[in-house]
């Protein structure tokens, strides 16, 4: 009898958890809405209009402004050769970039000999990332 009232109780205690995330979940999203409208007033009240950072006095305080651009390119279009911009008007950098598969590398690290293994934990670090739940409501 001891455990039925043990696993009710840890379970009104993880749907307690849940309910409770859900609800702060949907404060956080209120108050993200809310941010970002204050920040467009700010910024349209202080007639910042330009790229950049700008820090402005207001009374005691100093508010300091980013309004960034977000370049992104169309690769696809870049790389089919349909445009051709010349050499000394081409702000495109082409990089290189590395990524883990990280299926693979935990089977490799299982199953690989062990100088490989040692090779592999010199050149890659595994730590845990941020935890996060999302709670969705059934339709």
């Amino acid at each position: 009898m001891q455990d039925l009232d043990t696993t009710s109780e840890q379970e009104r205690f993880f749907v307690d958890c849940v309910n409770e995330l859900k609800s702060i979940n949907k404060e956080l999203e209120a108050l993200q809405l809310r941010k970002e409208e204050l920040t467009h007033l700010i910024i349209q009240t202080l007639d910042h209009a330009h790229e950049g950072v700008k820090t402005y006095d207001y009374g005691n305080m100093k508010i300091e402004v980013k309004t960034p651009f977000v370049y992104s390119l169309d690769k696809k279009k870049y790389e089919s050769g349909e445009f051709t911009l010349p050499e000394q008007f081409n702000p495109v950098k082409k990089s290189v970039s590395y990524s883990v598969d990280k299926r693979l590398c935990d089977r490799y690290m299982n199953d690989a000999p062990y100088e490989v293994r040692d090779i592999l934990a010199e050149l890659i670090d595994k730590k845990p990332g941020k935890a996060g739940i999302t709670i969705k409501e059934r339709v």
